[in-house]
């Protein structure tokens, strides 16, 4: 990878002096971009924060003069550079970078671009050689003082100001810090900070230095990870400095970098990561002091880590010690913490303070920030604050935990440029919506006003016939596809953008929502058989109409499809039944946690809504409440949206977000086959009327017996990812569909009559034998659904069994 990189900037006049050798040292240092065609590089009035390479594509400079639309200025090529005096100067980027087709761009931070300088001072005699049109600037980049304070500014920690947010928790916590601070201002010395990942140490470390030296003092920043890598080549770098504690005459390493600092704060990352040589080394320089500055060490502790790598030379350096309390300890200081980060962000983005409701402060307890600590917090409710929509923050726009992991090999539709096309337009998939949902309003009216028409007949025998056991097949392979155009929501859709609802969903319901799911699912599964639904086509148009009524009550009372995720009793089944499917869609994590910072996959974009399901697509990792809208797929600007293609039930052994509730539902759904399956065949004969109460009684019975099991089993929600017990109890998902699906078989048209034989010729004879279509098609759908339940419990066992022996 690194070859690759060093070709491109092989290329760049800036590196002309530099060996084939030292090209390959710089490449370690930037990192690959890649930009679709029509997106912004860098935008005319922006601050970039990196220096651009363009490797591959053609991006179009663009002058933007006043209130008139961008000019063209321009079209470059590979081998193009980007950003480098914006970067030098300071100054906001002066035209805009459009791309004209996929581009691959090489970039490089502001820190490491100045690192680089300071190791390689031709470079930047290179970069002033090639401002030739802009001689004012170059002689003022020629001074020596001008090149410290390019390397001042552009190494300091960049925008850290905009990280934070001056909020450190309770009383108690944020006495501890002014007491740091006021004895370090009375007793002068060195400080060094320990703290677990995430709990502050950058942040405290900026607080104490805008406190004692100012905002405009140089604040340095080093990675003591990288440090021999990066700083190595100023090793050799010394300077003679007389000191009555050290020889008449001694040579210090790493001076240059005091230099930068000096009159300000060098802080060093990770400090007991330096190799022990260099640590040494650093613990002489910092002991004399050539050039007056305030050095700050951090530690970050590890957990389960006891050793520290710090030599005691080194130790001694530091006056002051400080230790940050974990956010998981000291929890009282999250409601602080919320509510003022909230403050300052909405009075940055000019907006109401959003209110958090009970039960998500509850969910933001109740976690322990072992991932980030503060850091984990600041990212869960800036993401929060951006995905609310009204004043309120619930558990809906809530995100904890890893997101998403790619797990195995998986084909992404979305490489063919027809069906990208196709998906990213959006006219397909909406003509066939409104199509579906004219013919399902028909239907209703048809069953309810003319069912005794013959079309109306053939029509009715589809639904029962036809419909809903494909739902019962399609929905185990290609996940949710009937959502994607199910009427429901397209008629849903139609009233919303009459009434625009902004009532957000009651936290109780959210919380509960599989409660709902199940008893709604029981109860008009219920009715069907009970009312014989499937022979009387008034009732089922009654069924359908009260259903779409309801759904078109909560789109007028809530917003999104609120219907679809947290009431639907078939989106309950089919979600469940998509778990294992062979079609998904999911996102790059790295390029939306990194790159994205408007969330349109989750907010929309335009007359694209966002996601329906409220679904934050770098955290979705199951198919449950993914309805296939393909929203998402039309709202990425960075491409980072996959539709894949992928091996069935391996999503069941890699669970960790999904609602674990629904083992509940998966109990419900086992229990109830029994009573169906050795009741339906009573049905021809009557029988069945005149055992309404046993079955109902055998039907709720086997209901509640299966859901307490599978709540008894799978013990949900005591942790926050899917444990064992839950994925063992979604592993028996082919099973329960297989069940379903035998159920349903009952229904097909003229399978009862159809006959399977097969014969041979044999000694005694011709013989033969014959069974039932349906009889053979029960058996094949139990097999398979054995057969499936079986390897997704093996693979589940054996993968947890792999994980335990890693920890």
């Amino acid at each position: 990878m690194n070859t690759e990189k060093a070709y491109y900037l092989a290329k760049v006049p800036f590196f002309a002096d530099l060996t084939p050798r030292e090209i390959e040292e710089i490449a370690v240092d930037f990192q690959w971009e890649t930009y679709p065609k029509g997106e912004l590089i860098l935008e005319q009035g922006q601050k970039p924060a990196s220096f651009y390479v363009l490797c591959e594509g053609l991006v179009e400079v663009q002058n933007k003069n006043g209130e008139r639309s961008p000019a063209s200025v321009k079209t470059v090529g590979s081998g193009s550079v980007f950003g480098e005096l914006s970067v030098l100067m300071g100054k906001p980027f002066q035209e805009t970078l459009l791309c004209m087709e996929k581009c691959r761009v090489l970039s490089i931070t502001a820190a490491d671009f100045a690192r680089i300088l300071l190791e390689r001072p031709l470079i930047y005699l290179s970069i002033i050689g090639q401002l030739s049109e802009t001689l004012d600037e170059a002689n003022q980049l020629l001074s020596e003082t001008k090149y410290r304070e390019v390397l001042r500014s552009a190494i300091k920690l960049t925008q850290y100001q905009d990280k934070f947010y001056g909020i450190w928790g309770s009383v108690k916590t944020t006495k501890e810090v002014e007491r740091k601070y006021e004895e370090i201002q009375h007793h002068p010395g060195h400080l060094l900070i320990k703290g677990e990942r995430g709990t502050g140490r950058q942040m405290i470390a900026w607080y104490l230095h805008k406190n004692l030296f100012g905002e405009i003092a140089p604040f340095v920043l080093v990675d003591g990870l990288r440090f021999d890598h990066q700083w190595g080549s100023l090793k050799t770098d010394k300077i003679e400095i007389n000191n009555s504690e050290e020889s008449s005459s001694s040579q210090l390493p790493y001076a240059k970098l005091f230099e930068i600092a000096a009159g300000g704060t060098l802080f060093i990352q990770e400090i007991d990561r330096i190799s022990p040589a260099t640590q040494i080394e650093l613990a002489r320089t910092i002991k004399a002091q050539p050039y007056p500055c305030f050095v700050i060490g951090s530690i970050q502790i590890e957990p389960r880590v006891r050793e520290e790598g710090l030599l005691p030379e080194l130790h001694k350096c530091f006056t002051h010690l400080h230790y940050i309390t974990p956010l998981r300890e000291r929890k009282r200081d999250i409601p602080i913490l919320v509510q003022g980060i909230l403050e300052k962000l909405a009075q940055k983005n000019h907006r109401k303070t959003p209110v958090v409701t009970a039960e998500a402060t509850q969910l933001l307890l109740s976690h322990h920030y072992r991932q980030g600590n503060v850091t984990e917090l600041i990212q869960v409710l800036e993401r929060s604050f951006f995905l609310a929509s009204q004043d309120t923050i619930g558990l809906e726009q809530i995100f904890f935990g890893p997101t998403s992991e790619k797990v195995g090999q998986k084909v992404n539709l979305l490489r063919w440029s027809f069906i990208e096309q196709i998906l990213k337009n959006g006219n397909f998939l909406r003509v066939i919506r409104q199509i579906a949902a004219v013919l399902f309003l028909f239907l209703i009216g048809g069953l309810i006003f003319a069912s005794h028409l013959p079309g109306m007949l053939k029509a009715f025998a589809l639904v029962w016939g036809l419909w809903w056991p494909v739902i019962t097949l399609i929905s185990p392979s290609l996940g949710r596809i009937w959502c994607a155009v199910c009427p429901f929501s397209t008629i849903m859709d139609f009233v919303q953008n009459k009434f625009h609802p902004h009532r957000p969903v009651p936290d109780f319901i959210v919380k509960y929502d599989y409660l709902i799911v199940t008893v709604l699912f029981l109860a008009i599964f219920w009715i069907e058989i009970v009312t014989q639904m499937h022979t009387n086509p008034l009732f089922t148009g009654l069924l359908l109409l009260v259903m779409q009524l309801a759904a078109i009550v909560v789109s007028v009372l809530y917003p999104r499809h609120a219907w679809c995720r947290h009431f639907c009793p078939l989106g309950g089944f089919i979600g469940t039944a998509s778990i294992g499917s062979l079609l998904e869609v999911r996102s790059d994590p790295a390029v939306c946690l990194n790159k994205c910072t408007t969330f349109e996959c989750y907010v929309g974009k335009g007359e694209v809504k966002g996601c329906p399901m409220s679904q934050h697509l770098p955290y979705l990792d199951n198919n449950l409440d993914c309805k296939l809208c393909f929203n998402c797929v039309q709202n990425c600007p960075h491409g980072s949206v996959q539709v894949n293609l992928r091996v069935p039930a391996r999503e069941v052994w890699n669970l960790t977000r999904v609602n674990q509730g629904y083992a509940v539902f998966m109990g419900v759904l086992l229990g109830i086959l029994f009573p169906i399956n050795y009741f339906e065949p009573l049905q021809p004969s009557g029988l069945l009327s005149q055992l309404h109460i046993s079955f109902s009684i055998a039907y709720f019975s086997f209901a509640v017996l299966g859901g307490a099991l599978g709540w008894w089993f799978a013990r949900p929600f005591k942790t926050k990812a899917a444990s064992l017990r839950t994925k063992l109890v979604f592993a028996l998902t082919p099973l329960v569909i297989a069940g379903h699906i035998i159920y349903q078989l009952n229904f097909v048209p003229g399978l009862q009559s159809l006959v399977l034989g097969a014969g041979y010729q044999g000694p005694g004879g011709f013989q033969s034998f014959c069974i039932s279509a349906s009889t053979a098609a029960k058996g094949s759908a139990l097999g398979i659904g054995i057969l499936l339940a079986s390897v997704t419990i093996i693979f589940v066992l054996l993968r947890h069994k792999r994980r335990k022996s890693n920890n």
